[in-house]
């Protein structure tokens, strides 16, 4: 990458373009730079996993997903996890492990994808941002991994999780 030239800024991300050397020529690219995000696949004693029922407007549906949000400046990957999977469910981590970390759509984006399995877990209490509508369920993991089958889950991050969590640690 020799360079990132900004075009547009939103609240928390911006979109530009990189220039690179493809063949030995100069080209640009379209990226949306993005801090990087988390993912937790939060399971209780008896199996089940926290699922969210979410409405997304970018997409104009709602979606199944495990919990997740957007890294803060400073903030490490593992204290993102325990804050949004306090904020969005409720739910206090005893533990955390990270599972995987990659990039969620590397034509397009900067953003690294951090997921982690959660365990131990303690009810404290959501706290949602002004702007998340989101509905909390408990769900075993073997319906949460028939839901994927099925075409229920539609989300990139908690296919992954799931995923990755059965063939991890499942």
């Amino acid at each position: 990458m020799l360079g990132f030239r900004e075009l547009c800024r939103g609240r928390r991300f911006s979109f530009g373009q990189v220039e690179a050397l493809v063949n030995g020529q100069r080209r640009l690219f379209d990226t949306f730079q993005h801090p990087g995000a988390v993912a937790v696949v939060a399971v209780d004693e008896r199996g089940r996993v926290l699922m969210e029922r979410q409405y997304r407007p970018s997409v104009g549906e709602w979606l199944y997903e495990i919990p997740a949000g957007t890294l803060e400046p400073g903030e490490e990957p593992e204290e993102t996890a325990r804050r949004e999977l306090v904020e969005e469910t409720g739910y206090e981590p005893g533990w955390l492990r990270p599972l995987a970390r990659f990039y969620s759509s590397p034509g397009v984006s900067t953003e690294m994808l951090y997921i982690y399995a959660a365990g131990g877990l303690r009810e404290v209490g959501a706290r949602p941002e002004e702007d998340e509508v989101i509905e909390v369920r408990w769900v075993p993991l073997e319906e949460a991994l028939e839901m994927i089958k099925r075409g229920e889950i539609r989300d990139c991050k908690t296919l992954a999780g799931l995923l990755l969590y059965k063939f991890l640690l499942g």
